[in-house]
């Protein structure tokens, strides 16, 4: 049994959708300048890094970050596909994931495209793969206990097709059932061998926060075990 991040560590050349801005770190306390402690100012957009998106982020009444109790953030029925080569620019739909076994009790679904070995290429902000509307009602079908879906990509919207990128924002969040979005995550960490026994997210709960960045932590097993 271990424990793996599937967050990336923000820092001033995270990457960012489309290339937009990203973390700026301002000192303002420095011991090495003579004061008695260091203290930092960070700038950053909330949706930067590995962050979730909050119904409120594409539905003006939708629930923001400090709507949801603590135990919302523990996943205990975690399912992780790898999906076969990815290319940038493709749009993943329901019939990418027919030759997969989804459990009706899934409440986290990580979706490993591989894209994020591009991560630091420019291809990874401006080229990436994007998810189909259509999708959000086949996993609502499939996996009606679905609280999240976690993604190895910037943004679950292609930036190459970004209209149909904010349909798909809609049809995940803007529901009685939404399903929050977990975009830019280092599932790298997990491997054919392992099993996930629980998945806890914890992101920075800001009121009325329509997103944040967030730490991702799974527990591993053997699947032998």
């Amino acid at each position: 049994m271990g424990y793996r991040y599937l967050s990336y560590v923000l820092n001033e050349t995270t990457p960012a959708y489309g290339d937009g801005r990203s973390l700026d770190v301002e000192q303002i306390n420095d011991m090495t300048r003579g004061h008695t402690c260091n203290t930092q100012v960070w700038h950053l957009p909330n949706h930067v890094g590995t962050h979730i998106d909050m119904p409120l982020h594409f539905c003006r009444n939708g629930a923001g970050l400090d709507r949801f109790p603590a135990d919302f953030w523990i996943c205990n029925q975690v399912c992780h596909i790898r999906l076969a080569t990815v290319i940038p620019g493709q749009i993943i739909t329901p019939l990418d994931l027919k030759s997969h076994v989804l459990p009706p009790s899934t409440d986290l679904l990580l979706l490993e495209t591989g894209f994020g070995a591009h991560r630091g290429e420019n291809v990874y902000m401006l080229e990436n793969p994007g998810i189909d509307p259509e999708l959000a009602d086949y996993l609502r079908k499939t996996c009606p206990c679905l609280k999240m879906i976690g993604l190895d990509m910037i943004s679950l919207s292609s930036f190459a097709a970004r209209d149909l990128g904010r349909q798909a924002h809609r049809a995940f969040l803007d529901h009685e059932a939404p399903i929050l979005i977990i975009e830019d995550m280092d599932l790298s960490q997990l491997s054919e061998t392992k099993g996930i026994e629980q998945v806890i997210v914890s992101p920075l709960r800001v009121a009325q926060g329509d997103g944040s960045p967030c730490t991702v932590i799974a527990k591993i097993k053997d699947k032998q075990e």
